[in-house]
């Protein structure tokens, strides 16, 4: 199974046969060319599209229910609304981390229920993805004390998880310390059993960042696998977190950051040929054909042939036998006529 999804900072050809050849179960996206989304649409009609849409100052403090309508104002302008083509928005990015004072969370709140409000009065079907705080920001239970009107009307969750050098090395730390792990990547799992004591399943996950950055260590630049990792190294991290995202099925999936990257992320790219491991994910497993042979000592195995020359030799012990057991029905059938 693939959770493996793609964060889309600019659109290409080769970015659109990579979601060719994936089929990713979730697409984020900054860049909102309407061809290229109608294209998307084409080739893989069930694809969660999310947009995105780029504010340098994310401003809500000074009147949050305002500011939050104002925004959704400025993504409905995007035409790729109007023909339906993606299902949902992120409102800001990143803008709340852990040390902010609490008041600015319940003003974050607030503003987070006016944007999707705005959006579903244009789009009824239109959904928002909240939160979407950068790695490792606020505490198991904060979404739940600090942002009840967001989980009251919001059905899909954000969630950004990065680490380095690979996507478990804070979360098996944690293992051995004894706290659990789920520290940076698979953090969402602290936040989404608190969300789900209160709310059940009412909530979708969604990884709309992820992936390998240097920056989660203090004082390191904002850069990506390509600066030190190689490829297997790479998919290594995004092998084992596509099988941890597999094992919670309140995940839709995750966006690796980034499939399409801007100049300024370059180090972070994934085009190449691990959109082929990614989309090898897919893939259905190969069929075991196992056989019972009894042989002519009457000993009955069972194995799976492990090459076309074992399965013939296979069928012709079975031909033998079925022919031995015709022989002998015949012999009765003629007994008992006689």
């Amino acid at each position: 199974m693939n959770k493996l999804g793609f964060h889309v900072n600019v659109v290409k050809p080769e970015v659109l046969a990579a979601i060719e050849k994936v089929k990713p179960p979730v697409i984020k996206t900054l860049h909102h060319d309407v061809d290229f989304w109608k294209k998307v649409r084409e080739i893989h009609p069930s694809a969660f599209i999310i947009g995105r849409l780029y504010d340098k100052h994310q401003e809500f403090e000074s009147d949050p229910e305002r500011r939050g309508r104002e925004f959704a104002d400025r993504i409905l302008a995007e035409r790729v609304n109007e023909l339906g083509l993606y299902n949902a928005w992120e409102s800001f990015n990143e803008r709340i981390i852990t040390s902010h004072p609490k008041e600015l969370y319940e003003k974050y709140d607030r503003f987070q229920v006016a944007f999707a409000q705005r959006l579903k009065e244009r789009y009824p079907e239109l959904e928002a993805v909240a939160m979407n705080f950068a790695t490792g920001n606020l505490a198991d239970r904060d979404f739940v004390e600090y942002f009840p009107r967001t989980l009251e009307t919001h059905k899909y969750l954000g969630f950004h998880e990065y680490d380095w050098p690979t996507m478990w090395r804070l979360h098996e730390q944690g293992l051995k310390d004894g706290n659990e792990g789920m520290w940076l990547c698979l953090k969402y799992r602290r936040f989404m059993r608190e969300v789900r004591k209160e709310y059940g399943d009412k909530h979708i996950a969604i990884i709309t960042e992820c992936g390998l950055t240097q920056a989660v260590h203090p004082g390191r630049g904002d850069v990506g696998w390509r600066t030190e990792l190689t490829e297997e190294q790479y998919w290594q991290s995004l092998k084992w977190y596509n099988d941890r995202l597999c094992e919670d099925d309140y995940v839709m999936g995750c966006c690796i950051f980034a499939v399409g990257a801007t100049g300024d992320w370059a180090t972070f790219e994934t085009l190449g040929p691990i959109i082929d491991r990614i989309a090898a994910l897919t893939e259905p497993a190969p069929v075991e054909v196992t056989a019972t042979v009894e042989s002519e000592a009457g000993v009955t195995t069972t194995g799976t042939p492990t090459d076309a020359k074992a399965l013939a030799q296979e069928v012709r012990v079975l031909d033998e036998q079925v022919g031995r057991l015709e022989g002998l029905l015949d012999a009765v059938i003629k007994k008992l006529t006689e």
